[in-house]
């Protein structure tokens, strides 16, 4: 006989499951309405979330960059990088917010449910709010309109504490104390008071209204915060140009709104980039205009009142040879110095701005160095993509790349410009010798000749400096207007439909859910469970045989066999009669010891039936409550003032004095006695073997009641009387670890002819839930004498 060890771990037992599942069906019945029923109940009472979309066409900027040092250990290409930098740029702060204030989502509308509270937006809202931006407005708290009549409402506002908002100047105002109001008001009447200012319209004429309604006072950055978390972007797929934007929200018109105006702002902001070049060139010759029409008129003056004061209209043919070769160079220094000036603009504008916060778009004066024009394309592409990266607060991959790289450029256009500078101071040095040389010999002709050509040689120059700025300052001006956007709409916002809560999807998963809680119960019930619940449970820890069932008692009587006959219990205990034949075989007055691992598993109540169908069957049975700790079979059997075992084994009585004949034929009980404080020793003592001397002259075979073999040594010290054990398992109360235990020190000890008989079988309730019939046995341990019933 040996015990294997096999319960170590979970054991699964499919069988058994399939078993649970049908007993437990009423979890299903349970479990799956009330998943579908709080479905039902979110889906009733919670806002729908929807998704609108709209698609834009971005142009690929930057194919003429230089990519040598451009992040090349990513393999990302100039468009790939651009479109990235144009997706954050669309879902920037700065874009955000503008988008946020050009519309009119400041004020909200709402209609008040039992639950829910539903906007208004694009739907015709029945009242309509102005409100003042230069006063402060009272934020995020409802402000309840009840319409009275076509002319009246009454305004509710209820809260203990807010802040306040100045739209205009875009500043927090005064925090409030506790507000309570409520008044009735004329429609397009003022509310004036420090919270806000505003007057309410009746938009549709509603004469009355009995649902409740309200607004509340958006702050913008909340708003822009609001948005911005919900746009997501994403591109068409990874050769393509077009993104598609989306935004999640409560509304859907609002939806579809904000993406449309995103959009118009996105696209306004590119155009108003690319005119920036044009607006400074416009500005800069502006300024030239400026200090040259002051010159020309005064020239102008001067000439008319030389020739009045003179009476001279015209000079000499080498006069006008020499005037016109002086007029020649002195035009050419004037747009040389304009040119000067324009390098020298160009060269404090990079120093002084390339560092800051502003785009880079210098004025683009006409000139010719392609070179030039070229650094300074660079330059504003790519302080143009790392101060919309800043501005939307991402962690781009290239912006420290993109540092570098304007550093670069910078430093290489300043040393461009001086070099420009240097050729142009030698120029302009050489046409002045020139001049002066002209000049020599235009003071060889007569004095007033030459004062009249001097003076209409400067205005002249002031003429001709002054029409070809303006004809500059006309194409500036034709090349902004005629400028287009980079980037388009291909396709208009509209909404996506309602995205949450799938009610599809959720009453599947409800369903689902419904379904899973009551199997993940049954399967870690089964799991979880240490108790051993049928035999297979048994041959799975141990190799010893099981000799019988005891099915549930259902009987108030402890002695089922004498008073219920013909019982389906009373049967059970008949086949283990029989099985008891092979484990004692043909050993004359048989010792049979009848023990378990833990108490309340039913060894007395066991025991007192065995003996009497082994009674009723004709043999002489006597059964002795050999539990000296608790005894169960005083309890079982009325023995209030007898003696017992204890009492025999100190000497106190006698063997004919401890034996007591049941009403039952051919048995005999001998109880327990008193309880002694070392049970152990008396059991080990002599006295016991001279008992059973003395039993088995008299009986055919003898039952003994033990205590627990888990908890105690006592039935190891009987089992050296006996010639068989039986082993008590009970349903769905024995633990499989400490049974298992037990039966391994059985073994270690060298009992042999041991059976299990597995008590307590409850066919009805499947594999043991619950009992109707309950047998506790304890034990109280404590020190000096033994072992002491608690």
């Amino acid at each position: 006989m040996h015990t294997t060890s096999q319960s170590s771990g979970f054991n699964f037992d499919t069988k058994r499951f399939l078993f649970d599942l049908l007993h437990f069906w009423w979890l299903f019945a349970i479990t799956i309405p009330i998943a579908l029923a709080t479905v039902f109940l979110i889906h009733r009472w919670t806002l729908p979330t929807y998704r609108a979309s709209i698609s834009l066409l971005i142009e690929e900027r930057g194919e003429k960059m230089p990519t040598g040092n451009m992040m090349e250990g990513f393999g990302l290409t100039p468009g790939q990088q651009n479109m990235e930098n144009q997706m954050a740029i669309l879902t920037s702060w700065d874009v955000v917010k503008e988008t946020v204030d050009q519309l009119d989502f400041h004020l909200s509308y709402f209609i008040s449910g039992r639950v829910k509270h539903t906007e208004m937006y694009g739907s015709g809202e029945p009242f309509k709010v102005v409100f003042d931006s230069l006063h402060n407005q009272i934020l995020n708290t409802p402000i309840h309109i009840e319409i009275i009549n076509q002319d009246q409402y009454r305004l509710k506002l209820n809260t203990e504490s807010a802040s306040t908002y100045n739209y205009r100047l875009n500043t927090s105002g005064i925090n409030l104390s506790s507000i309570n109001i409520e008044q009735t008001y004329r429609f397009g009447e003022v509310v004036d008071a420090n919270w806000g200012r505003f007057k309410i319209e009746n938009t549709k004429g509603t004469t009355a209204s009995n649902q409740e309604m309200y607004f509340v006072f958006n702050h913008p950055n909340n708003i822009a915060a609001h948005y911005k978390s919900r746009l997501r972007t994403y591109r068409a797929n990874e050769s393509s140009s077009i993104i598609r934007v989306s935004v999640t929200g409560k509304n859907n018109q609002k939806n579809i709104t904000f993406l449309n105006q995103l959009a118009k702002v996105f696209i306004a902001n590119n155009l108003e980039q690319k005119n920036q070049i044009a607006t400074n060139t416009i500005a800069f010759i502006e300024e030239q205009l400026g200090v040259i029409s002051d010159s020309l008129f005064l020239t102008g003056s001067q000439l008319s009142q030389f020739r009045t004061d003179n009476r001279i209209q015209s000079v000499s043919a080498k006069a006008e040879y020499l005037f016109n070769g002086l007029q020649d160079i002195e035009q050419q220094l004037a747009q040389h110095e304009i040119t000067k000036r324009y390098y020298n603009y160009l060269k404090n504008y990079f120093s002084d701005n390339i560092t800051g916060n502003d785009v880079i778009a210098p004025a683009q004066y006409d000139i010719e160095n392609n070179l030039l024009a070229e650094q300074i394309r660079q330059i504003m592409e790519l302080n143009s993509q790392r101060l919309r990266l800043t501005y939307s607060e991402d962690q781009n991959l290239f912006n420290r790349d993109i540092e570098t790289q304007i550093n670069i450029a910078t430093q290489t256009l300043i040393k461009t410009i001086n070099s420009q500078l240097d050729v142009l101071n030698e120029t302009i040095a050489r046409l002045q010798a020139t001049k002066s040389k002209n000049e020599q010999e235009l003071y060889t002709l007569p004095e007033t000749e030459r004062k009249l050509l001097g003076i209409e040689r400067k205005f002249e120059l002031s003429n001709e400096v002054y029409t070809f700025l303006l004809r500059k300052r006309s194409e500036s001006q034709i090349q902004k207007a005629s400028n287009t956007p980079d980037h388009q709409i291909l396709e208009a916002a509209q909404g996506n439909g309602i995205i949450a809560p799938n009610i599809s999807s959720n009453r599947k998963n409800a369903f689902l859910l419904g379904l899973i809680l009551p199997l993940a119960f049954v399967g870690l019930r089964q799991l979880l469970n240490n108790k051993i619940l049928a035999e297979e449970d048994i041959n799975k820890i141990t190799d010893i045989p099981v000799i019988g069932q005891v099915l549930h008692n259902t009987k108030e009587e402890s002695n089922v066999i004498q008073h219920h006959p013909k019982s389906v219990i009373t049967e059970s205990f008949r086949r283990v009669r029989t099985r008891l034949d092979y484990l004692t075989q043909d050993i004359p007055c048989p010792v049979v010891s009848v023990s378990s691992s833990i108490p309340g598993e039913g060894k007395t109540f066991c025991a007192l039936n065995i003996a009497a169908a082994l009674a009723i069957s004709g043999k002489k049975t006597a059964i002795l409550g050999f539990d000296l700790r608790k005894p169960g079979l005083n309890k079982l059997v009325d023995t209030k003032g007898k003696t017992g075992l204890s009492h025999y084994l100190i000497g106190k009585a006698s063997y004919d004095e401890i034996k007591i004949p049941h009403q039952q034929e051919n048995l005999t009980i001998i109880p327990s006695g008193d309880i002694p404080p070392n049970p152990s020793e008396l059991i080990s003592s002599e006295k016991t073997q001279t008992l059973m001397d003395e039993l088995k002259k008299e009986f055919d075979i003898i039952i003994m009641d033990t205590p627990p073999m888990g908890i105690v040594s006592d039935p190891f010290l009987l089992a050296r009387h006996a010639d068989s054990l039986i082993f008590l398992v009970r349903q769905n109360h024995s633990i499989k670890k400490i049974t298992e235990q037990t039966l391994k020190n059985i073994s270690d000890e060298g009992i042999k002819n041991v059976g299990i008989l597995m008590n307590d079988l409850n066919m009805k309730k499947g594999y043991g839930y619950g009992y109707n019939y309950r047998y506790n046995y304890g034990y109280r341990y404590t020190y000096g004498h033994g072992y002491y019933e608690n």
